[in-house]
């Protein structure tokens, strides 16, 4: 029991420390193996890296689950909420044939992975979550083995340490996020390799694979642009071949949005809806800056094309209003650099690294690899005042994998300038400078966004200032390029989870719908296969049992992990003791039409979690806030119910 306490104690504390401990050991590794690391080819050093990515993939994970912490996408770490809750119903839909609703028509890849993953755990949500944190881990050890082959371990490491954070808060909900995220890891690794091999089919791959992400989540796409620049910013490459390559990359960037549209059409969808969303952000810039939600206000009812239509008249006749909403998104972007990293030291010393990299890709004598690194941050920064405004972090999930690597850069940049003893003093005194700058104001004004976007812009400026003089010329850590196996392995593993496993069945498709056996004497029936695809968390008494799987906490527990960012926050921090909250995805036949998914609420003794096929009798119609979830009356057993895979 005590054991158990204290995994438990770890992994609900995990989200906090988990960076800080990978920063040390980083640190450790490199005072043990010092620059040398990277020369060394020990089996062993990929295993750790291993074993640090699946941990802190998956210990936050189930931080979640046995703390019954809310997300503002899932609440008790579990059930699907905002659009977490569209994404998965839509995911639902596909496995049962039923096409996508409106609302996945805009990003459709997503649903199909979030149906493969579905299928793979039998159409439980806990497990496929479960499933979806390893895959993110996976990703999290591509850009690690990266880092790994050319600046060590230690580097390796530090990788982890930037992007554990992100995963930490992605893989605990049903979004884009975590799709983008993986694609656009192995996008990245791909492009690398292929500029330090001067590889046209790498390069190709790569610029194919962050476009299929920024597709699958919207985000920096002026990175793609920056990415087809490259081969006329690197030296001894003949003038036709930087041409043909360009064209290449032209094509592959086009490329990639060809999936949305293809699924879309497939599933029975209008492709105009791919990206409909956009126009509330243009509309909100055009307007000075405003949130998407102001479109919802001065528009109601208004199409895409309407919106659009509105937001160009208004830069029209007003167009100093969208530069103003542009600037306030720039300083949005930079009040918000690597925030996803929780607040302490880490992120203040992870911070120097990722701004000492930064330093290092910016020169012009770069190595080819460190100019494309060069290329996807500026083309992250000049995107950012499109993005930040309605988005926070999130956003950024198809190019986040950059900030790690170039933290990692930055880290092995610094390890070399030390390990030199004709630069040791320099590399120390001007390290120390950039630590100083986005450290110290952080003691006196922590959690001052303001603070830490400015302090971080100077702290950069010293950094580019101590490359510019050549602080630490001469030093260069090396770097072993390798063949990017690793990142094919993932791209080909997310492919069979979206394109393979939700249409893995050789029979026709269609609902698996299960007739009402019992006439309700009040309200309305709905069927459900409770603990399955209709999630169910417990909120228990005060002193009672904590479960982690099926999700059940106590009461007080749940209003304290309660993230008042969560929409509909005071309705649910009001839940009673003893409660049952159900996502229903209502399995008896229906008009296809007709909303599958709502929210119940319920007596916790009433409600079983075992995955089998119930009749439960609601009162009240559909709805999708909590404050008119319907509330379960009774609670009947289908027996010999077939299973629905």
């Amino acid at each position: 029991m005590a054991a158990a306490g204290l995994i438990s104690l770890v992994a609900i504390g995990s989200s906090a420390w988990m960076a800080s401990v990978l920063v040390v050991l980083a640190l450790l590794v490199a005072l043990v193996s010092g620059p040398a690391d990277v020369c060394a080819r020990r089996p062993a050093r990929p295993v750790l890296l291993a074993v640090a990515a699946i941990a802190s993939a998956l210990l936050p994970l189930f931080g979640y689950w046995l703390a019954g912490r809310s997300h503002p996408n899932a609440i008790g770490g579990l059930l699907p909420w905002n659009d977490a809750a569209g994404y998965y119903g839509c995911a639902l839909a596909v496995l049962d044939g039923e096409g996508l609703d409106a609302f996945c028509q805009r990003r459709p890849a997503y649903s199909l992975y979030l149906a493969g993953l579905l299928r793979a755990a039998g159409s439980e949500l806990q497990l496929a979550l479960l499933l979806q944190a390893f895959l993110n881990a996976a990703a999290i050890f591509v850009a690690a083995y990266a880092a790994l082959q050319r600046w060590g371990a230690a580097a390796g490491l530090v990788v982890i340490a930037v992007l554990a954070p992100f995963a930490a808060v992605t893989s605990v909900a049903t979004l884009t996020e975590n799709l983008g995220f993986v694609l656009g890891a192995a996008g990245l690794v791909f492009v690398l390799a292929g500029a330090e091999r001067r590889s046209n089919g790498l390069l190709v791959t790569g610029v194919f694979m962050f476009s299929v992400a920024l597709n699958a989540r919207a985000g920096a796409f002026l990175v793609l642009p920056l990415l087809i620049l490259w081969p006329f910013l690197v030296a001894n490459m003949p003038r036709g071949r930087r041409w043909r390559l360009a064209g290449m990359l032209v094509l592959a960037a086009v490329a990639g949005f060809v999936p949305g549209p293809v699924l879309v059409a497939l599933l029975g969808g209008p492709v105009d809806q791919i990206h409909s969303n956009f126009s509330y952000t243009l509309y909100g810039l055009a307007a000075g800056g405003d949130r998407w939600t102001v479109t919802l206000t001065r528009l109601p009812d208004a199409t895409s094309d309407e919106i659009y239509a509105a937001a160009f008249a208004l830069i029209r006749s007003q167009p100093h209003l969208l530069l103003f909403g542009l600037l306030q998104g720039f300083l949005e972007y930079l009040q918000r650099l690597l925030i996803y990293i929780p607040w302490g030291g880490a992120r203040v010393i992870l911070a120097m690294f990722w701004l000492w990299g930064i330093a290092f890709v910016l020169q012009w004598r770069s190595r080819d690899g460190d100019r494309i690194l060069a290329l996807i941050i500026v083309g992250v920064a000049l995107s950012s005042p499109v993005l930040s405004i309605d988005g926070d972090t999130r956003v950024y999930a198809a190019t986040v994998t950059i900030d790690g690597l170039l933290a990692a850069r930055g880290f092995a940049g610094l390890v070399a300038g030390i390990a030199t003893a004709t630069q040791r003093d320099r590399s120390i005194v001007w390290a120390g400078a950039v630590l100083g700058i986005v450290g110290l104001p952080q003691i006196f004004v922590a959690h001052d966004p303001r603070v830490w976007g400015g302090t971080v812009v100077l702290g950069g400026l010293v950094a580019l200032l101590a490359r510019w003089i050549r602080a630490d010329r001469a030093v260069d850590p090396p770097a072993h390029v390798t063949a990017a196996l690793p990142a094919a392995a993932i791209t080909a593993g997310a492919i069979i989870v979206a394109f393979a496993l939700p249409f893995g069945t050789p029979v026709p498709r269609a609902p698996k719908a299960h007739d009402v056996k019992v006439a309700c004497r009040a309200g309305e029936a709905v069927i459900a296969r409770l603990g399955r695809d209709s999630p169910v968390i417990t909120i228990g008494s005060p002193a009672g049992p904590r479960k982690h799987w099926p999700v059940m906490t106590s009461r007080d527990r749940f209003r304290t992990e309660l993230d008042r960012r969560t929409h509909l926050y005071d309705e649910l921090a009001a839940l009673p003791a003893e409660t049952s909250v159900v996502f229903l995805y209502d399995r008896k036949p229906l008009p296809k039409p007709a909303t599958r998914i709502s929210f119940l609420t319920g007596p916790a003794h009433l409600v079983p979690t075992d995955g089998g096929v119930y009749q439960l009798c609601v009162s009240g119609d559909v709805a999708s806030g909590l404050t008119d979830a319907r509330r379960i009356l009774s609670v009947d057993r289908i027996k010999d119910a077939p299973a629905v895979p």
